[in-house]
């Protein structure tokens, strides 16, 4: 069996459904999508209960929208460990938060060792053993010895979820917003690039943002470096949130 995206088909129970790893049902119509990479559905060390669960993207999305400054400063969850029963912000307060910005959500990598049913095994920190080498499922590429996703895309073991993203985003003309959580390079270039070079792509506002898990951002706390990289930037390897949107939606620019 494949190991899926975690939210390859996830009915929420309150308006909120994802389909192909796409956040293609809510109460509301959307109007900005998220694009992210890969969340699998590991069961050792994966503990997210929605699109970004785990690092600082909602938290530094509480503090932009609710707080208008930065009094979150840790990510969501821990990086290592069971997350504490109550979360900041909670799960309730992100659909919230997803109403209010008119969200959707969509992540490039729909399975892994998806192929003519390979034999892997899983290891307790949700690495895989696969044809006697080990991968990483998070990371792009290759780590001493361990594999990750470019590794896996070579033997052919990433099924994309390109096409899915663009026949939504298609049939959705009202998101007009795209982002993308990372810088695209490597393996990723080739699926942005799919996206925003097609005919029913033109006219919108496509950006990559800096990556909400802050990973390599000097300054701490990472939280202030973070949300000043998204609002502020104009580092030319990056894009940053538009800034009219902000306004609009309440920020305040300069308290970040």
């Amino acid at each position: 069996m494949s190991i899926q995206h975690k939210f390859y088909q996830t009915n929420f129970g309150n308006g909120f459904e994802t389909h192909n790893a796409i956040l293609d049902i809510t109460p509301y119509t959307p109007e900005v999508m998220i694009v992210g990479t890969f969340n699998p559905n590991t069961p050792n060390a994966n503990f997210a209960d929605f699109f970004y669960g785990r690092n600082y993207f909602w938290t530094g999305f509480k503090n932009l929208f609710l707080h208008n400054g930065v009094l979150l400063e840790n990510s969501r969850m821990p990086p290592n460990g069971n997350p504490p029963a109550i979360l900041n912000p909670t799960l309730p307060e992100i659909f919230n938060l997803c109403t209010k910005l008119k969200l959707t959500f969509s992540d490039l990598v729909l399975e892994v060792l998806h192929k003519n049913n390979p034999n892997y095994h899983l290891l307790n920190n949700d690495n895989v053993i696969f044809n006697g080498l080990e991968y990483n499922l998070i990371q792009d590429g290759q780590n001493n010895d361990v594999g990750g996703l470019q590794q896996l895309n070579l033997v052919g073991q990433v099924n994309w979820n390109t096409k899915n993203i663009i026949k939504y985003l298609c049939e959705n003309p009202q998101i007009k917003t795209i982002y993308f959580t990372r810088q695209p390079t490597g393996i990723w270039a080739a699926q942005w690039n799919l996206i925003i070079n097609h005919e029913c792509i033109a006219g919108r506002l496509t950006t990559n943002i800096f990556t909400p898990s802050g990973q390599g951002l000097r300054g701490t706390p990472r939280m202030n470096a973070l949300l000043k990289h998204w609002v502020h930037n104009r580092n030319p390897n990056f894009g940053w949130l538009d800034n009219n949107w902000l306004t609009a939606n309440g920020v305040n620019l300069i308290n970040f």
